[in-house]
């Protein structure tokens, strides 16, 4: 492992022409600390944007295509930051995003954070529904004991990731949400809500917002029944 304060893990599926966006964000971080930056590409377009980039310190290849929570476990296990983000390849994060996260690891106690989305393409109905959606929900699903932390937003402390064993790999949906709830086992989980990432509102836009509720509540209520499991592919 290398000796870094911070890693931030990107998996990347076919996303050479996005990447290159969210490595740049990435390259802007006002951040103090020693920051490493490693990216899981999948696809010979995204493994060339990745080793080009300056930002990046290492470079994993994923032939599995097993899906985000695989990837981002294989990037998580050469991290060498005591703290681990993650956030995707359609997402730019700001100048002070792994600062704002990072500071919350100051309290021994807090074992992941995570924050709000906002979407990268303009419109009114975009960003009316992301708000709801993508930060009031956590808001007010956060104090009752539902944490979710947004796989694109999200960081965790590297021992607690660990004693839970990461993400399930055999959830291919809502594999950020059973993250959370097993992490919130093993201390505090923050939600900052001054901490948001633009992300891509492409899946939005391609099948509505309509079926994306409806995805989510049959996800969560196979989630949340005895025996089963929400093992379908996110869309």
């Amino acid at each position: 492992m290398s000796a870094a304060d911070a890693s931030v893990v990107v998996p990347a599926r076919e996303e050479g022409s996005r990447l290159e966006r969210t490595l740049d964000s990435l390259a802007a971080q006002l951040f103090n600390g020693r920051l490493e930056v490693i990216v899981v590409a999948s696809g010979a377009t995204t493994e060339r944007v990745a080793r080009a980039h300056p930002a990046v310190d290492r470079v994993l290849v994923d032939d599995r295509r097993a899906g985000p929570g695989p990837a981002r476990n294989l990037g998580a296990a050469v991290a060498g930051g005591e703290v681990v983000l993650f956030t995707d390849a359609d997402t730019v994060v700001p100048p002070r995003w792994v600062r704002r996260h990072y500071r919350h690891y100051a309290a021994p106690e807090v074992v992941g954070v995570g924050g709000p989305l906002r979407p990268l393409e303009g419109g009114l109905r975009h960003r009316a529904l992301f708000r709801v959606l993508s930060d009031w929900w956590y808001r007010a699903c956060w104090p009752v004991g539902f944490v979710q932390q947004a796989g694109c937003n999200c960081s965790v402390r590297r021992t607690a990731f660990e004693t839970i064993g990461g993400f399930d790999d055999d959830l291919r949906f809502l594999e950020d949400t059973d993250l959370s709830l097993r992490l919130a086992r093993e201390g505090p989980v923050v939600y900052d809500h001054t901490c948001p990432v633009e992300t891509s509102a492409r899946r939005q836009g391609r099948v509505g917002y309509a079926r994306l509720f409806w995805t989510y509540l049959v996800g969560y209520l196979e989630y949340a029944l005895p025996g089963s499991s929400p093992t379908r592919d996110y869309f």
